[in-house]
């Protein structure tokens, strides 16, 4: 193993993994935090390690990213990379500033720059799209609101470590602690990664895909051919993304006419096995099958439906928290598709979400997965093995895509 990834979301995982899976890397992504490094595959060159922990607590999440570092150290990992949120979302400081405490380095170098999602950062404030992300749609997140703009008072909530901000045409220095640098093109980032690598400071390394994809560049690792997928001709959506993004997509796509569109309401998805318990709610998995049997492209989709009580309204109802919700719906999602599965449907699968992404991962005991192809930015198409069979999964993080999104998808896919 050459390079360890440390990802706090699996849908991160995925879209910066696959960086290294384009380069030629063998390349995998567990979803053990507490895997034992020592036991990887001697033939895979990068692994990433999904932690899942964006929503635990920052004491927890420190706790555990040292605990992986200092493995990686004693195995002699000549890279070790702290993937973060494009916005900034997480336990961001804490984690960076446990990897830098564990690694026994000076300095940790983080460029949280994706420009190709419009993400970029200048004199120290990070920009969705040109809006700093303090005041962006990120400002709103239910689970992880950005409330700050500035790079180094977002990380300051959970490091009381130095920070330096570098702009772009400042050179790195040797002060200790967390180096931020500004970025506003992939051209930025690749001068950044070369001066980093031309002074040997590439052994702590931050950002989130963007730097990913100009380190995979760099590193000198062996050639792999790309391997390829049938794909299904039928199609499924698991939409458990709440982001404005995705809904906007889901949007544009039900209203194309190319997809069945199936709202799931909450008196569904937060009542426990609603899908494999309730008599109406294996009829509608069964329904879904039906259609998927016939090839056809379909959205299951857990957000609010207008003029219904929403997610949140019901969840009190029952005495439930918004974390109760948090849990509940990828569980409610996971056995839905578990259900579907165990029909014997074959489709090519789409999860937008992490949160939900992980909800089917667990319900299906698996454990690991191969990236193969990025289909578009920050969209992976990967396989996973379900009873010895290759199942294409493709997920999404909920804030990256243009409108048209699903449309494209289905073009490519053909």
């Amino acid at each position: 193993m050459e390079l360890l990834i440390l990802a706090d979301d699996l849908t991160g995982a995925l879209d910066t993994g696959i960086q290294f899976v384009a380069a030629g890397a063998s390349t995998r992504v567990v979803l053990d935090p507490h895997y034992d490094l020592g036991q990887v595959d001697p033939d895979v060159q990068v692994l990433v390690v999904d932690t899942e922990s964006r929503h635990i607590a920052q004491e927890d999440a420190a706790d555990l990213i040292q605990h992986i570092v200092r493995q990686a150290v004693e195995l002699s990992v000549s890279c070790i990379y702290k993937k973060t949120d494009s916005a900034l979302r997480g336990n961001v400081g804490a984690e960076l500033g446990a990897a830098l405490e564990a690694s026994g380095a000076d300095q940790l170098h983080f460029i949280p720059a994706y420009p190709k999602t419009k993400r970029t950062t200048k004199n120290g404030i990070h920009y969705i799209d040109g809006i700093p992300v303090g005041k962006s749609v990120f400002r709103n997140d239910p689970f992880n609101p950005v409330l700050s703009s500035r790079v180094a008072d977002v990380l300051s909530e959970g490091s009381g470590l130095p920070m330096v901000s570098v702009k772009k045409e400042e050179s790195a220095g040797d002060f200790p602690g967390i180096q931020i640098y500004d970025a506003e093109t992939d051209a930025d980032i690749l001068k950044r990664s070369r001066e980093l690598q031309a002074k040997g400071k590439l052994f702590l390394l931050a950002g989130c895909a963007g730097f990913a994809s100009v380190l995979s560049e760099l590193m000198d690792l062996r050639s792999k051919p790309v391997e390829t997928l049938e794909l299904p001709g039928a199609f499924l959506m698991a939409c458990g993304s709440v982001n404005p993004i995705t809904r906007e997509q889901v949007k544009e796509a039900v209203e194309s006419g190319r997809f069945r569109y199936f709202p799931i309401p909450p008196e569904e998805s937060l009542t426990p096995h609603w899908f494999t318990a309730e008599e109406k709610g294996q009829a509608q998995v069964q329904e879904w099958a039906d259609y998927l049997a016939r090839g056809e492209q379909c959205i299951l989709d857990t957000n609010d439906i207008p003029g219904r009580i929403t997610a949140y309204a019901y969840a009190q109802q029952q005495g439930w928290t918004l974390d109760d919700v948090r849990h509940q719906i990828p569980v409610a999602m996971g056995e839905a598709l578990r259900a579907l599965l165990e029909k014997g449907v074959e489709a090519t699968l789409m999860v937008t979400g992490g949160d939900v992404l992980m909800g089917f991962m667990r319900e299906m005991e698996i454990c690991e997965i191969e990236p193969v192809q990025e289909l578009f930015t920050g969209t992976v198409l990967s396989y996973v093995r379900i009873n010895g069979k290759k199942q294409p999964l493709i997920s999404k993080s909920g804030g990256f895509g243009s409108p048209d999104l699903l449309l494209q998808l289905l073009e490519k896919l053909s």
